[in-house]
């Protein structure tokens, strides 16, 4: 045999066993690929068969896998959505440690103090450091906008939620945050360009209506919040919010059927009907309106749910007077002066008039 053949076939098996470990690279980074359970698989895995069998499924491939710093990750997750934060802590620690995403692992532990432990300072400090690690990193910045928003810091809240808005424009949360710390700022033209961005992502949406409504009625601009409130009403079938918001709005316009008859759509909501104060609003609006029976119907239970109130008593008085109850309203008047004796002279001259009846 030849020099040169020996090379050849030296080479030829060198390529052979070269070739052969590159198929081998390959096998074993196809059954990588094949073994590896990403997070899209634990959710399926969690709608199709619970929780717990996705929380099963990665414990299976933790102790196989001890040191997977993104099976860490995995279980923190799952332990942050079943609202255990003192382990999602810790199941993220270690995945820093094992030195997978820091941003994503950083991000994690700022939802647990925020979301689940109501710490917003710590909410924001730990999305601040997840976007040292990646200043590009979108939910980072809605992450510490809901901190802002929450502690008051409406400036850097609106900043951060345009950052995310720039990052994905085709998300409505940024401009959803956006609407909410503009409108406190009193910014109310880029708060209403965020709410008409949201409509353009989801023009279903009964809540950007309704902050619409509301930026135009703090600028005293009631038809047309008037427009977005009855469209907020119609596209939820009606929220207790909504029907309030409108009824000042009427009542600002001197439309006091429509007023009244909103307090008394509202009153469908226990977080509405628990209160005196909404009773006595429905009670003066249906006063308006010469519908003394419903009125004094609302003014009784102002009175029993807020009987400390001077002002419940006046409204039942005037409606009982009205009513040609002179006996029951001089009772009512001299009630409210009992409980606000300030309120006398008032009540005198009321009492007077129902003398000259």
């Amino acid at each position: 045999m030849t020099k040169n053949i020996k090379i050849i076939l030296v080479s030829a098996a060198a390529a052979a066993i070269l070739l052969a470990a590159v198929f081998s690279a390959m096998k074993r980074a196809e059954n990588s690929r094949e073994e590896a359970l990403g997070w899209s698989e634990i959710t399926a895995i969690a709608s199709a068969r619970g929780a717990g069998e996705a929380a099963s499924e990665v414990e299976k491939r933790l102790s196989a896998h001890p040191n997977d710093a993104i099976l860490h990750y995995y279980r923190a997750r799952l332990y942050y959505e079943a609202d255990r934060g003192n382990e999602a802590l810790g199941e993220a620690d270690k995945a820093i440690k094992l030195g997978y995403a820091q941003e994503i692992s950083h991000l994690l532990k700022a939802l647990v103090y925020g979301r689940l432990f109501g710490d917003r300072v710590r909410q924001k400090e730990l999305a601040s450091k997840a976007l040292s690690y990646d200043p590009t990193y979108d939910d980072g910045y809605i992450v510490r906008a809901e901190a802002g928003y929450a502690l008051a810091d409406y400036k850097a809240c609106a900043a951060d939620a345009a950052a995310f808005s720039r990052l994905k424009p085709g998300a409505p949360d940024g401009y959803e945050l956006s609407l909410l710390c503009l409108e406190r700022l009193g910014d109310y033209a880029g708060a209403e360009k965020a709410g008409r961005a949201i409509l353009k992502i989801k023009p279903g949406s009964h809540a950007a209506q309704w902050r619409l409504g509301r930026i135009y009625a703090d600028q005293g601009l009631h038809k047309r919040a008037i427009k977005k409130f009855s469209e907020a009403i119609r596209l939820s079938g009606g929220r207790p919010k909504y029907y309030l918001d409108r009824a000042r709005s009427c009542e600002a316009l001197g439309d006091f059927s429509c007023e009244a008859q909103d307090y008394s759509s509202a009153m469908d909501w226990k977080e509405v009907s628990g209160y005196a104060s909404y009773y006595y609003l429905l009670g003066a609006s249906m006063h308006r309106i010469g519908e003394l029976e419903y009125g004094l119907e609302a003014a009784d239970k102002a009175v029993v749910k807020a009987p400390g109130d001077a002002a419940n008593y006046d409204l039942r008085g005037r409606l009982r007077a009205e009513l040609g109850d002179s006996r029951g309203a001089k009772k009512d008047f001299l009630k409210m002066v009992s409980v606000s004796p300030v309120l006398k002279p008032e009540a005198d001259a009321l009492i007077e008039q129902l003398k000259k009846k």
